[in-house]
């Protein structure tokens, strides 16, 4: 990928026609779901079974314990696993998450202190070991500690969200530094019994706790509070710790509750005991922390309001209409707005890819970058581009937590990632999808609310203004390229006679029209002497600015070498001779030339692949065609051979009519006006003067046409001779 800005061949394009795995990926994720869940279910209700035969047949059998047991852990593990699976690419807030946990842990309260108050029997406590009195208080065991443990699975999970929230450097370190001393406690505990205590279980429960209050200092997420969601908070936060008092007064005493736990699993039991703790402490921490907050709830407040007026700024205020000084200025407010670590834009160009219509691939362009290489986008975004596509499909914006942990970076080593987490921002113009603004930090969950709020202002403003230039490029473009093309129409209008030819018993009219605002048609005459006139009509290959090029090189060689040849078919030969040297290899000119003496009335022709004259007089009406090549299209004897010369001598009254296809080939849908529909007007018309005759042909044609514009350069030439006259004057030059 070599995206240097400003040049084209270095672009590269990520077709979105190819299918992508993100089907696939979701289709693996529900089935794995289905998989756990019914794993855990089912290794749950073999504890069970297990647990009601030991009771109904009183086996004493340490292999059965222990079979149960893992069972057990297995069950859970799986558990913890599917709750991992259900949340995997979600984000709650903060306040949503103490509420649902709020709603979790009055549920388990209330369930507790039902199903312990609806037993009379309890447990038998036997050599540190407990054995139920009853099968009421088995099943009450088993629903209180299964409640219990997934309640302990919720709560930790709520809680490593908290913690990480905004964290620092050092804040995963400590939560894993927890997680490892919680699951160590429930090792030693596996080989313990439920009523047996020893040192090393005392010293490892003791360190858990102190890194549980450790990690409850951290709190940063309620600095980001508005004073409305604080004050919530403070409740959430308060009727918590309530809850998980009374949680841990019924856990660590010798209740049926307590009890419960310790039979259902003596690990899960401490698990669930440390987790309950924690929640205390840090529940604690919270409401003596967003109680103290609650005097600064209104400046953030106001910070808030800042970053939304800012977003609205954005959409309105375009300043910089340099592209250069755009994007760049875009990607350093970015980097310096939301303290990222590098930033970049990239401008989204789309190209039709086979014949599908609505195939289609995006090319990417970086066109400015802070703080990282276009080897680093590179190594990035290659070789799937799954984040690009995902933006480009959705036009929404992408906020990626953990680079390491998303499967659109698999094809980044573990480790070698130079970032932790990147938001993507769509540049979306009234156009389309025009760029995509991204922004990464070096940590993972480095990207909060009001982070992505203003990469989404600026990526707005981006778009405005990118657009805003581009418009405004386009119309200096456009303007400029208006008053080339006027200068260019003008020049050619003075390249053609300014003026008719006035010699007597001529008479004469003309009009050319190009297709675009300069064509490559052309007619011209010269007086070769006091008895003869030259008329030359012209076409050049093509339309546009090239081909009235070529047109002013052949008016050029007309003026030149006409009078220097008497012969029509001598000039063209000659002609042909000096443009060949010049014209384009795929180009050439069609040219007819007539030669008329005043005096006799003899015209004389030689046409270069051009359209016939038309001639009409009183006994008939045709059209000559004598034979010969475009010029430009061979050179030589092949050229000369070629050409061929014809003599007329023409009456009173006739009409010479001299046209371009654009007359021949006027289009009314696949219709063309024709040969035959020229040659029946000429007729109709030929007892009229040159002039009506030329209108009444235009007239025709716009008819035929209708509203259509002309698709080729239309040049029309009337000449009627109206008879000898003995001293024929000079035409003017």
């Amino acid at each position: 990928m070599k995206n240097i800005r400003g040049s084209d061949k270095d672009k590269v394009g990520f077709p979105l026609v190819r299918e992508t795995s993100s089907r696939r990926q979701d289709r693996t994720s529900r089935i794995r779901r289905v998989v756990l869940a019914m794993g855990s279910i089912v290794l749950v209700l073999a504890v069970f079974i297990i647990d009601v035969i030991r009771k109904a047949v009183d086996v004493e059998s340490s292999g059965l314990g222990l079979l149960r047991d893992v069972l057990l852990l297995l069950g859970f593990i799986l558990l913890w696993f599917l709750l991992e699976q259900l949340t995997r690419g979600k984000r709650f807030p903060p306040l949503r998450i103490l509420g649902m946990l709020l709603i979790a842990t009055g549920i388990v309260v209330i369930l507790s202190v039902v199903l312990a108050t609806g037993v009379s029997d309890n447990f038998d406590v036997k050599n540190n070991d407990l054995l139920p009195l009853g099968f009421d208080a088995l099943f009450v065991a088993f629903l209180l500690g299964l409640s219990l443990a997934f309640f302990a699975a919720v709560v930790m999970r709520s809680l490593r969200e908290l913690v990480l929230f905004k964290r620092r450097k050092h804040s995963r370190r400590n939560l894993v530094a927890f997680f490892v001393l919680l699951t160590a406690t429930g090792i030693v505990a596996f080989w313990l019994k439920p009523l047996e205590e020893n040192t090393l279980m005392s010293i490892l429960f003791f360190c858990t706790l102190g890194l549980a209050v450790m990690n409850s200092f951290r709190l940063s997420w309620i600095i980001y509070l508005t004073k409305r969601e604080k004050v919530i908070t403070l409740v959430y936060s308060f009727f918590l710790f309530v809850a998980f008092v009374i949680l841990n007064v019924l856990l660590n005493n010798n209740t049926l509750i307590s009890h419960s736990l310790l039979y259902f699993s003596d690990i899960l039991a401490k698990i669930t005991v440390l987790a309950c703790l924690f929640g205390n402490i840090y529940f604690g921490m919270t409401f003596v922390s967003t109680l103290f907050h609650l005097p600064t709830a209104e400046a953030f407040d106001r910070k808030t309001t800042e970053v939304a007026s800012l977003h609205n700024l954005g959409r309105l205020v375009t300043q910089v209409f340099d592209f250069h000084d755009l994007v760049e200025t875009v990607t350093s407010m970015t980097l310096q707005i939301c303290e990222g670590g590098s930033t970049w834009l990239e401008l989204i160009h789309s190209e039709s890819v086979g014949t599908a219509p609505d195939a289609k691939a995006y090319i990417a362009e970086v066109v400015a970058m802070k703080n990282i290489s276009l080897e680093e986008i590179e190594k990035l975004m290659l070789p799937a581009g799954d984040v690009r596509d995902d933006v480009i499909k959705t036009r929404e914006m992408l906020s990626i937590d953990d680079v390491e942990q998303d499967r659109r970076f698999a094809h980044v080593k573990k480790g070698g990632a130079t970032i932790g987490s990147l938001v993507a921002a769509p540049l979306v113009s009234r156009n389309g999808l025009i760029g995509i603004l991204y922004a990464t930090k070096k940590m993972s969950y480095g990207f909060f609310k009001d982070d992505v709020d203003v990469i989404t202002a600026f990526a707005d403003q981006a778009s405005i203004a990118i657009e805003n230039s581009r418009l405004i490029k386009k119309s200096i473009e456009r303007e400029r390229l208006m008053r080339e093309m006027t200068l260019a129409q003008e020049m050619q209008k003075k390249l053609l006679p300014q003026s008719l030819p006035s010699v007597y018993g001529i008479d004469v009219d003309a009009i050319s029209t190009p297709a675009f605002e300069v064509g490559g048609d052309y007619y011209d005459f010269v007086q070769l002497d006091d008895r003869r006139l030259g008329i030359v009509v012209g076409d050049v290959s093509g339309k546009g600015v090239s081909a009235a090029f070529y047109m002013s090189e052949v008016k050029g060689i007309f003026q030149a070498i006409s009078r220097l040849h008497n012969s029509p078919r001598e000039f063209i030969i000659h002609a042909n001779e000096a443009l060949s040297s010049s014209i384009d290899k795929h180009s050439f000119v069609s040219l007819i030339y007539a030669v008329i003496d005043t005096s006799s009335g003899l015209l004389t022709l030689s046409r270069a692949g051009h359209c016939p004259m038309l001639h009409v007089s009183k006994n008939k009406v045709r059209y000559l065609r004598p034979g010969g090549m475009g010029l430009g299209m061979s050179r030589g004897t092949v050229f000369a051979n070629a050409m061929q010369e014809e003599s007329i001598t023409l009456a009173a009254g006739d009409v010479c009519i001299f046209y371009t296809d654009g007359v021949t080939e006027a289009r009314r849908g696949d219709d063309e006006y024709g040969y035959d529909r020229l040659l029946e007007r000429g007729k109709a018309s030929a007892g009229k003067s040159a002039s009506q005759i030329k209108e009444e042909v235009l007239e025709e044609i716009k008819s035929y046409t209708g509203d259509h514009p002309n698709h080729d350069d239309l040049t029309l030439l009337v000449v009627k001779w109206m008879g000898p006259h003995a001293a024929a004057q000079k035409v003017p030059s």
